[in-house]
């Protein structure tokens, strides 16, 4: 059973979701696949102008509404939690993907140390404001660093940025910005991370005798779709990468 995990089910996971559950049927024709969606947030009302929700969907949990919306309960289940240092062992293991769809660095932080732990795990982080986004690809194999974490050439995240909603209590996540970001940011970075995830598959990431890192072997990309721009990043071109 192959898994796979999304963590965050707000304006980039629930863009995410649907073309990514699509891709999983078609990828894992035998079936043998599952899909867990974290998030132990709510539904506002506020959240239909950016997240793709429903109305009916208002005051569920986030995690619940979008698995229900997926209608395939075999493969996709909610996790109607925030992910926290008590649950991260149980939710991410060894040979996972793991779709990091969050808006504060606190919690990547969290995974990153946890995966730093495990032997072979796949993360693929995506994060966008209101016209610009990044996603990074993460690849660890054999307990060693196949790409670099998504830490490197990011101090915003060692320094862990923004609060953690798992430390919160009900009112003070609820007092909480919505954050600067716009629908098609959202889209656009779900985009972007189901392409990791494909060339991730296609060993699109991997470095060869006739192949060195650069702009073909990505683990990274940088956008701004209001100025037209997208860089293709490969940051083991920085000879200090792998010992991070």
């Amino acid at each position: 059973m192959k898994n796979y995990v999304m963590i965050g089910a707000g304006g980039t996971g629930t863009h995410l979701l649907r073309p990514l559950v699509t891709y999983l049927r078609a990828l894992h024709s035998d079936g043998d696949w599952l899909l867990h969606i974290v998030d132990g947030d709510i539904v506002e009302s506020k959240n239909l102008e950016r997240q793709a929700f429903a109305p009916g969907h208002v005051t569920m949990n986030k995690a619940e509404a979008a698995a229900q919306s997926m209608g395939d309960e075999g493969h996709v289940r909610a996790i109607s939690s925030y992910l926290s240092e008590e649950n991260m062992a149980r939710i991410i293991q060894s040979g996972d993907i793991v779709f990091i769809c969050v808006d504060n660095f606190t919690v990547r932080k969290k995974i990153e140390d946890h995966c730093l732990t495990l032997d072979a795990v796949a993360v693929i982080n995506g994060g966008n404001e209101r016209w610009s986004g990044s996603v990074q690809l993460w690849v660890r194999e054999n307990g060693k660093n196949v790409t670099p974490r998504i830490g490197f050439m990011h101090p915003e995240v060692a320094v862990k940025l923004g609060e953690d909603r798992a430390e919160m209590t009900c009112v003070q996540a609820a007092a909480l910005p919505g954050g600067e970001q716009t629908l098609l940011a959202n889209i656009t970075t779900a985009t972007w991370m189901l392409t990791a995830l494909w060339r991730y598959h296609h060993q699109a990431h991997v470095l060869s005798a006739k192949q060195a890192p650069g702009v073909l072997t990505w683990t990274e990309i940088q956008y701004d779709f209001l100025n037209a721009w997208v860089e293709h990043i490969d940051q083991r071109m920085s000879k200090y990468w792998d010992a991070t």
